[in-house]
């Protein structure tokens, strides 16, 4: 893959991001940590039962 391909694929990531309104950002960002974290308690939860 050309660099120049890959910093195209980039910007246009970037600008959809952008088009995205904000709350639905936010949204998206906050289902993303929690899910994270949820997914760390259970490997926890599991390691102790």
């Amino acid at each position: 893959m050309k660099k120049s391909n890959k910093d195209h694929l980039l910007w246009n990531m970037l600008k959809l991001w952008i088009s995205i309104p904000r709350n639905i950002r936010v949204a998206f960002l906050w289902a993303f940590i929690l899910g994270i974290s949820y997914l760390g308690w259970v490997k926890l939860a599991h390691r102790f039962i």
